[in-house]
């Protein structure tokens, strides 16, 4: 008997709360979970204070938040959640693979995090793998992050790539962004440019990007500069 159907035999359905301020990704989502034998969604949110409410209420197994919704603070109210209903997992269901979201998700609590463009038939898998009290990131936030798959298993992930940066290499890192040569970093940090050589290769490996163009893009995208 397969895992699903135990968990039917034995009536333990995993049950989920979904937040999302988009009416249209809200409803397609529920009707794919409520399309599986093992999950059903027994509350809908519009926004993060009403999913706080709607959680402390219903008391799901799991609380999906979507990472930017009006009003409440989605970090905060996964944070709220915890706070009340300390057996309920959540996990993000976000659009967004920056590091400093991933990095807010990991300090709220969150077991999961998912990003929407990557395939949709990790989101049932996410949810079972939270509720069984491991973490989940799907393939493009996974890339983020610092952990094996075995380290996600016992919940131990706790930093992104980019929380490894030390402050002089975040200094680099923006004046790379901005397009200063290294000559031109060393003098205005006033280090030598192989000491400049030497952070942009250590970020670039911590990043895992190989490219000054894409770093560029990177500082932009996580806000270390203004594009």
């Amino acid at each position: 008997m397969t895992v699903c159907c135990r968990l039917m035999a034995i009536g333990k359905q995993i049950t989920v709360l979904v937040a999302d301020d988009h009416a249209l990704i809200r409803s397609a989502l529920v009707a794919v979970l409520n399309g599986t034998e093992d999950i059903r969604v027994i509350a809908e949110a519009a926004n993060a204070a009403d999913a706080v409410e709607l959680a402390h209420k219903h008391s799901p197994s799991v609380v999906i938040l979507d990472v930017e919704m009006p009003g409440v603070d989605a970090f905060h109210a996964a944070t709220h959640i915890r706070q009340l209903r300390p057996n309920t997992a959540i996990m993000f269901l976000t659009a967004s693979d920056h590091d400093r979201f991933i990095e807010q998700a990991l300090k709220s609590g969150a077991l999961g995090y998912v990003v929407k463009s990557d395939n949709p038939d990790s989101i049932p898998t996410a949810i079972r793998a939270v509720a069984r009290g491991e973490q989940y990131f799907s393939p493009t936030a996974a890339d983020r992050v610092r952990g094996s798959s075995a380290d996600m298993r016992k919940g131990r992930v706790v930093g992104t790539r980019g929380a490894a940066l030390s402050e002089r290499e975040i200094e680099v890192l923006r004046y790379v962004g901005k397009g200063f040569a290294k000559k031109q970093i060393a003098e205005m940090l006033g280090i030598s440019v192989k000491t400049v050589d030497k952070h942009v290769t250590s970020v670039m490996e911590k990043l895992d990007i190989h490219d000054r163009v894409e770093l560029a893009l990177y500082a932009v995208r996580e806000g270390f500069i203004n594009a």
